[in-house]
């Protein structure tokens, strides 16, 4: 079994290399990734997550970075190239502390520090967030209300989808999410539509190659990949059957080894069933058949004669999601399955394929994404659905610090069940849960870290203070000068802040943040979503901070609960036995 040593300089260095490939990427002004191979496949991405899972990552530590990026990804839908700059921002303080001291870090000081920078996630992280940078949030958005009011939601997606495409496709991708929410969402409730669409979105969107972005829409019904097989243009509402196996066996080709008396009892017996089965269906007056597998020839003959359209190879997961929106009716004889109604069947045209689309009765939308390229496209399905998944953590915080505030208020009459879509951004606006994006919550939580005075930790929060600069001062890394007027002209406004709210006079003006000017305001970011990153780092960096050594081992790792018996034990040991004397035998 080999052993290799673990030490700070090693985490630096794998790192370090992650943040390098996507410190190019990083806010509206970086660029691509052009991954190449061989046999010339190509493909150009920014998005962070993409650009990981591409690397082929051979270092362990690498790896166990990766997943917890990916674990942060998921849960939030935002920060992974964020996540890589923090954490190697971190560990090369934590490495240049070491150096002022002139000393060396042992394991154990190192897990030590380790443990302390988790307790500050816990305690100095929580408290600066609840009750200073949340307190900021709220009066900053109240004071630019006639702004914000009524456009929380397009302002967050597009601060969202700014450092994930181009400038250009930005505002197209942008109207497009914004169109495909409010048509699902029909005034309903907005926690619930956002949790659906981020649930479903593989089914309620639709990719097409070759086409530009700008041809993106949104369709009324879900858009089914494929073409009828059987099409008779219906008239208003139809019944449809859904299948997952076919009518019968087809007819046996020639050549096969069975007997001809077999084959014609055989074949006799299955065309009978089959027209019983084809005749059931005039009966429950289906005029859709919509099956998961090929038909025999004969039921497209018969779907043809009684002017039933057939849609066949259909991905039986988008089945049974329609049979669940659909309140699908379940038949006993197989293989009819269920019975839904559908508002209506028809044909649409994509980038010169002919596609199905299924209108319901709750009114569902396809959201359809075009891209000229295969990779493009890729990054914009990969930027639509984490939209979804950051919305989804927003409004979930924002149930969260509701349902605490109506536990600590009973008279409050608002319940977090029924809100509509007004209710729901305008709360998050007045509870300041979303701040500008370009490095206001960075400069906020390293100001207040650096003045905590109730810290037990002063060093810890030192360090977090430093590494959250990194951030910005990457996003205008093109002109440095820049950071340092847009820090020190914070710090002075945030001084003012302070000064105004001790006095209680009005509030001063602050401009801040990508795109803003007199007459519009910039783009916002969630902060529960930034208090996530900063509490994903430093879980991440506990974890690397931890290992002491990397053993190799060819057996299976088992990550799940482990139930070893001692008969595991005595079959483990008789496997290398009989191994042993079988290849003995064969020599």
């Amino acid at each position: 079994m080999q052993e290799e040593c673990v030490s700070l300089q090693v985490c630096v260095s794998v790192v370090g290399a992650l943040e390098c490939v996507v410190r190019r990427c990083l806010g509206p002004d970086g660029g691509s990734v052009l991954f190449t191979r061989d046999t010339g496949e190509t493909l150009i991405t920014r998005h962070g997550q993409r650009v990981l899972r591409t690397l082929h990552l051979q270092h362990p530590m690498a790896r166990m970075v990766l997943d917890c990026v990916c674990a942060h990804a998921k849960a939030t839908g935002d920060g992974t190239k964020s996540f890589l700059l923090l954490l190697a921002a971190l560990l090369r303080g934590i490495q240049d502390s070491h150096m002022q001291r002139k000393g060396s870090w042992s394991i154990p000081s190192l897990q030590n520090l380790a443990n302390r920078l988790l307790a500050v996630s816990r305690k100095e992280l929580e408290d600066v967030v609840t009750h200073k940078i949340t307190p900021y949030a709220s009066l900053y958005c109240s004071h630019h209300s006639y702004k914000l009011e009524g456009i929380i939601l397009d302002l967050s997606i597009s601060g969202y989808i700014s450092g994930r495409v181009g400038i250009s496709q930005a505002d197209v991708l942008k109207r497009v999410l914004c169109e495909f929410y409010h048509k699902v969402s029909q005034d309903q409730n907005a926690v619930e539509t956002i949790s659906f669409i981020h649930s479903h979105f593989s089914f309620l969107h639709t990719s097409v190659t070759g086409l530009p972005i700008g041809c993106s829409e949104v369709i009324e019904g879900l858009v089914v990949t494929c073409d009828w097989s059987v099409w008779t243009e219906p008239a208003g509402s139809v019944k449809a059957l859904i299948l997952y196996e076919s009518f019968g066996a087809s007819f046996v080709t020639v050549g096969e080894n069975i007997s001809v008396c077999i084959q014609k009892d055989y074949l006799h017996r299955t065309e009978s069933a089959m027209k019983q089965k084809l005749a059931s269906l005039l009966d429950l007056q289906v005029h859709v058949v919509l099956s998961s597998v090929k038909q025999p020839e004969s039921v497209l003959q018969w779907a043809r004669l009684n002017h039933v359209s057939l849609l066949e190879c259909v991905d039986s997961a988008q089945l049974d999601f329609l049979s669940n929106i659909s309140a699908a009716e379940t038949l006993s004889h197989p293989p009819l399955q269920h019975l839904v109604m559908l508002k209506y069947c028809r044909r649409v045209q994509l980038s010169g394929h002919r596609y199905a689309c299924l209108g319901t009765f709750l009114h569902m939308h396809t959201l359809v994404l075009c891209a000229p390229a295969p990779g493009f496209l890729d990054q914009i399905v990969c930027v639509s659905q984490g939209v979804f998944a950051m919305l989804q953590h927003l409004s979930q915080s924002f149930c969260q610090t509701l349902a605490s505030d109506q536990s600590q208020s009973p008279s409050s009459d608002q319940s977090q069940s029924v809100l509509s879509s007004q209710d729901l951004w305008g709360g998050i606006l007045r509870a300041g849960g979303v701040l500008p994006v370009g490095g206001m919550f960075e400069f906020l939580l390293h100001h207040f870290l650096l003045n905590e005075r109730n810290s037990c930790d002063p060093e810890s929060c030192r360090l977090l203070a430093e590494a959250l600069l990194c951030l910005p001062r990457t996003l205008y890394s093109h002109n440095h000068r820049r950071f340092l007027n847009i820090q020190t002209r914070f710090l002075d406004d945030l001084k003012q802040w302070d000064k105004t709210k001790e006095q209680r006079s009005e509030m001063p003006e602050l401009k801040f943040g990508f795109g803003f000017s007199e007459s519009s305001v910039p783009c916002l970011e969630s902060v529960s979503g930034k208090k996530q990153l900063v509490v994903s780092v430093l879980q991440c960096l506990h974890r690397l901070l931890c290992v002491g050594a990397i053993l190799n081992t060819r057996c299976p790792l088992r990550t799940g609960p482990q139930t070893h018996s001692e008969e595991d034990e005595d079959e483990e040991e008789e496997k290398p036995k009989h191994s042993n004397s079988t290849q003995s035998t064969d020599l």
